[in-house]
């Protein structure tokens, strides 16, 4: 699939060509070729004799770096950049040099050869951790996720020397405004009118990383941004922006969903998104390499019911929700049965929710407001603590976080989730499953009970553990605390009745597992809300 040629300039034509327009005397070459990943920029020289001459190119894939006038008397190095060619034939555009004070014109063509050989469905994308061509990312800056015809790469529109990296996820530094992550997904036909979703996990990883991004995809002949969801940066208020990922001592990686839907239809070509940066940042940026990160999804809903409502939901977390993406499982359940789900999610590993009321991320998600419902997942054992102890300071967390959220979002109803018993720790120190199994359910309840005027409502994920475990369906990862894939899946399942409460329907996704395995999730997640096992 892949054709690694260094990006090297090809002069196919004599530099000593003379314009043939009358009254434009330059030196320039007719035809260039760049090449098939082109993530770099590619320097043309130029020279103009007699009079200054204005630059411009005629496809949106290619652009001039810096200034697209030069001086009259004088030879430049014009640098240009170009994204990867994801088709299966070659592409031309052209750069037109018009005289200022003549207006004659002449061309120079640019050609690019393919990146693909084929084109086949790449839908959907999953892509945890480190799961990508490593080798092909540090070499090349463009990378595909292991096991898919997917595409990622890095395209230098500003000019920077970037530098692509691969430690513990893909990493990119020198960003300059205006580069951007590209990701192509290969389609044989997608139709107008079709759904898609982007997810990912992002980091910046040194402090002086571009902060502010905006997603994009590419529709009609245009990159198109999703306007309404776009917020106005605080230091400045011409950068309106999709997300930013600010650089934080408490490590809080940025976690970013998005759905789009096409005008046009796409036929044996790649459905593209990208994320460009609109403030510059040396410092290193990455799609985070954390094993159980999601650190990309993107996915297709084809055969998906039509929309018949949308909602807004918070979702508030530690390592019980980022797991193998609980959140972006709801999003992708919930879509695939009709309904809508616009997500905020602010997870980190080990906190508790008086942690989180310190956490500018999580404050962020939570001010930003509007939600209809927020998924506010406290540390795991708190509930048992509660039961066991009475601990007082976990309402008052409780109370804060609450307060917090109803008041940017009045109408939203809060959702607590009962977590799930496990082994590690000797039980959590309580010595077996039942005892600590019984500890989370009556102190989530308790805890509710406590909070009455909030209304909160339980999602009884720990239930559906307690089944899946006597039927002898692991749900734990090999740390024998947090979930696993299948159990990452449960919860999603039992969140998405607790809100939705209607059984599941044959186009529901099975998020990637086992058909046989995540219909046998799905029928315990039903047993527990909707007939009250």
């Amino acid at each position: 699939m892949k054709r690694f040629i260094f990006c090297i300039v090809a002069l196919v034509a004599m530099m000593g060509n003379q314009a043939v327009a009358a009254g434009l005397k330059v030196k320039a070459p007719d035809s260039v070729e760049i090449s098939s990943q082109a993530v770099k920029p590619c320097k043309i020289a130029i020279q103009c004799k007699a009079e200054a001459v204005q630059l411009s190119t005629s496809e949106q894939w290619l652009g001039i770096v810096g200034r697209t006038t030069l001086a009259a008397k004088a030879s430049h190095s014009v640098k240009i950049w170009a994204e990867p060619n994801l088709s299966t034939t070659e592409r031309t555009a052209v750069i037109e040099i018009k005289g200022v004070t003549s207006g004659a014109v002449r061309t120079i063509t640019l050609s690019q050869p393919p990146y693909l050989q084929s084109i086949t469905d790449g839908f959907p994308v999953r892509m945890m951790g480190s799961r990508y061509d490593a080798e092909s990312w540090e070499s090349y800056g463009i990378s595909s996720p292991k096991g898919s015809s997917a595409i990622i790469a890095m395209v230098g529109a500003s000019g920077n020397a970037l530098t692509t990296t691969s430690e513990n996820g893909i990493t990119v530094s020198g960003v300059g405004a205006g580069d951007y992550f590209l990701f192509a997904v290969p389609v044989v036909k997608a139709e107008a009118g079709e759904q898609f979703d982007f997810m990912c996990t992002m980091t910046a990883s040194e402090a002086d990383a571009p902060k502010y991004w905006i997603f994009e995809y590419w529709d009609a002949g245009r990159w198109n941004s999703i306007e309404s969801e776009l917020r106005t940066a605080e230091q400045g208020g011409s950068i309106r922006y999709s997300l930013y990922n600010k650089y934080l001592r408490s490590a809080h990686n940025t976690t970013y969903t998005q759905s789009f839907t096409l005008t046009e239809p796409v036929v044996n070509g790649c459905v593209k998104v990208r994320l460009r940066a609109l403030t510059p940042g040396v410092g290193k940026v990455k799609l985070t390499g954390s094993s159980k990160y999601v650190s990309l999804q993107i996915l297709r809903y084809k055969d998906a019911p039509a929309v018949t409502d949308t909602k807004r939901m918070l979702f508030i977390g530690n390592s019980f929700t980022y797991f193998y993406g609980t959140p972006f499982m709801f999003k992708e359940i919930a879509r695939s049965q009709g309904h809508q789900v616009d997500a905020v999610v602010s997870v980190k590993g080990g906190q508790e929710f008086s942690e989180h009321l310190q956490l500018e991320r999580s404050i962020e998600a939570i001010v930003r407001g509007g939600y209809d419902y927020a998924f506010l997942q406290d540390t795991s054992p708190n509930a048992a603590k509660y039961a066991d102890t009475h601990n007082r300071a976990i309402i008052t967390s409780c109370r804060k976080i609450n307060d917090l959220t109803l008041k940017h979002s009045p109408a939203c109803q809060i959702i607590y989730e009962h977590t799930w018993g496990c082994p590690y720790d000797d039980y959590r120190g309580y010595g077996s499953y039942e005892r600590l199994e019984h500890l989370l359910e009556s102190g989530a309840a308790m805890i509710a009970k406590e909070l009455s005027e909030y209304k909160i409502i339980v999602s009884p994920i720990g239930k559906g553990y307690t089944i899946a475990r006597k039927q002898n369906l692991n749900l734990l990862h090999t740390d024998n605390r947090h979930q696993n894939r299948e159990g990452a899946y449960m919860k999603a399942c039992i969140n998405y009745l607790t809100i939705y409460r209607t059984p599941f329907t044959e186009s529901v996704s099975d998020c990637g597992l086992r058909p046989k395995t995540a219909s046998a999730i799905r029928k315990i997640a039903e047993e527990v809300v909707l007939n009250g096992r």
